[in-house]
């Protein structure tokens, strides 16, 4: 091996650039904190609950989809992009288990916020599901970056 190979290696190995085989505790709880704090900046926005209001079934359902595809690009672009073997590696095995903890969590999250400040005092049950899915959005992307702030 060349110095300019050890090196890489060395790097490598130090730095923990290629993701982890397994997504275990401590990218949960990295998740749980960051959906937790990008949650807190929309809880106490009067705005969100205008707007959550107004929200029909189609709305929600683009949200869900834009959070989908949002975290779908998070988990490529800050997690597979760095994985070397590919082929051993399948996008999909990648993917499923950070999407559904990802979206678990920021739903999750955005209960347990809603709950705890007394949010849903007077809603129906419909009102709830719908600030929920609209705060749901930016708790999952915080919950999606947090993986990036482990890199760093």
């Amino acid at each position: 091996m060349s110095l300019s190979q050890d090196v890489k290696a060395i790097k490598k190995r130090i730095l923990g650039i290629e993701p982890p085989e397994h997504f275990g505790n401590k990218d949960i709880v990295r998740s749980f904190f960051g959906a937790f704090l990008f949650g807190l900046t929309f809880v106490f926005k009067g705005l969100i609950f205008k707007v959550s209001e107004k929200l029909t079934e189609y709305h929600l359902m683009l949200i869900i989809i834009t959070t989908i595809t949002i975290l779908t690009a998070e988990i490529y672009f800050i997690g597979y992009s760095r994985v070397e073997n590919k082929r051993a590696r399948k996008f999909g095995q990648f993917w499923i288990k950070r999407i559904v903890t990802f979206y678990v969590i920021a739903a999750i999250t955005t209960l347990l916020l809603v709950n705890i400040y007394g949010l849903n005092a007077g809603l129906t049950d419909f009102e709830e599901l719908q600030l929920i899915i609209a705060i749901s959005l930016p708790c999952a992307v915080g919950a999606g970056l947090a993986d990036l702030l482990k890199q760093y």
